[in-house]
C-alpha cells in the first residue's frame, strides 16, 4: 500500500491477507532487514526454507518505507523476485531448465538427471504448483520439451529449478528404485527442510498414482 505524504510517497508492506488488519494488530518493523526474520518461520512455528513456498506467515507489517526501503523489504520476502519480474518484462529473463540445471549437479546430486521424464512431470506438480510455491514457473525439461503441469499464476517468474526441487528430485529418484514398496516410516521425520521433503514425497506419489490412472 502507498500513501502521498509531505515527505513523498511512503509505503506499507504486509501479508495480503493482513490487508485490512488494524496497525496495531499487527507485528511492527522499521528496517527493512527485520522482514528476515518476520517471514523465517510459518504460522505454525515451523523453518521456512523455501522463500517462495507458499506459507508466507501472516501478522506482521513493515510501515513507513520510501521506495527504495520497500525494494530492500521485498527482496527480503521473495529474493530476485523484481530483478527477474523487471527481466521478464523487458524482455531478457533467462531461463535455466531442469536437464541443464541438473547436468551441473555434483556430489550426491549427481545422478538428478535420471530422473524419467514422466517422474520429472510428476515431481513439478509435487513441488512447483501454487499450493506449494507462489512463484511462477518459466523452465521446462529442457527448451524444447514442455513440462505439461500448470506454470502457476503469481507476478514474478522462477527462472531455474530451485535448490529444493533438486533436492526433491533426488527423494524422487529414490521412490522410483524401490523395486519392493519400501516402507514410508523409515522416511526422515526431522523438522524444517526434512519435513518439508516429506511434504513432496507424499504429493510425489499422489501425483504418481493420479498419472498412473489416465
Amino acid at each position: 500500500m502507498g500513501t502521498e505524504t509531505d515527505r513523498g510517497r511512503r509505503y506499507e508492506l504486509r501479508h495480503v491477507d493482513d490487508r485490512n488488519a488494524d496497525l496495531e494488530d499487527l507485528d511492527s518493523h522499521a528496517d527493512p532487514t527485520e522482514t528476515r526474520d518476520a517471514v523465517r518461520f510459518t504460522d505454525d512455528g515451523e523453518y521456512r526454507p523455501l522463500a517462495t513456498a507458499a506459507t508466507l506467515p501472516t501478522g506482521w507489517v513493515l510501515s513507513d518505507l520510501d521506495a527504495s526501503d520497500l525494494l530492500r523489504a521485498v527482496e527480503f520476502v521473495y529474493p530476485a523476485s523484481i530483478a527477474n519480474w523487471y527481466r521478464e518484462e523487458q524482455g531478457e529473463l533467462d531461463v535455466t531448465h531442469f536437464r541443464e540445471t541438473a547436468a551441473r549437479q555434483t556430489g550426491i546430486y549427481a545422478d538428478v538427471g535420471d530422473l524419467g521424464r514422466d517422474a520429472l512431470d510428476y515431481a513439478v506438480e509435487a513441488c512447483c504448483v501454487d499450493e506449494q510455491c507462489c512463484a511462477r514457473r518459466e523452465w521446462d525439461a529442457t527448451a524444447d520439451d514442455e513440462i505439461d503441469v500448470p506454470r502457476g499464476d503469481g507476478a514474478f517468474p522462477c527462472r531455474e529449478p530451485c535448490s529444493m526441487f533438486v533436492a526433491a528430485v533426488r527423494e524422487f529418484r529414490d521412490i522410483e528404485e524401490r523395486a519392493d514398496g519400501a516402507d514410508e516410516e523409515n522416511e526422515s521425520d526431522e523438522t524444517g527442510a526434512a519435513n518439508d521433503l516429506e511434504g513432496y514425497r507424499a504429493r510425489y506419489r499422489s501425483a504418481k498414482r493420479c498419472g498412473g490412472e489416465t
